[in-house]
């Protein structure tokens, strides 16, 4: 759970939202997973948590401008690699698809 000024929120993807993220980054997201051993790049983590977060109980996905907005302040206060690894296992947890062993 993330929590900015004052509200709870959640990661949630979903395929709809993974062609967004993807389209943005303009690279597939296992592409990009197995490429960077996970550590996204700065762009790609603010794209992913901005496409991707919604406050808790909402089923509505926040404008990506106020995503990238928690995005950099996540980052800032949390530190880059606990905010990559929050994004992984939310993917890890949404879209098992991407883990299944060939």
């Amino acid at each position: 759970m993330i929590e900015y000024d004052g509200k709870n929120y959640v990661l949630k993807y979903n395929m709809k939202r993974i062609e967004m993220i993807e389209s943005v980054t303009n690279m597939p997201t296992l592409a990009e997973i197995k490429r960077t051993g996970g550590m996204l790049g700065l762009l790609s983590l603010k794209t992913y948590i901005a496409y991707a977060i919604k406050e808790e109980g909402d089923d509505k996905f926040l404008p990506p401008k106020k995503g990238v907005k928690i995005a950099e302040t996540l980052i800032e206060n949390n530190g880059y690699a606990d905010v990559c690894g929050m994004v992984l296992e939310s993917l890890e947890r949404d879209c098992p698809f991407f883990f299944q062993a060939g």
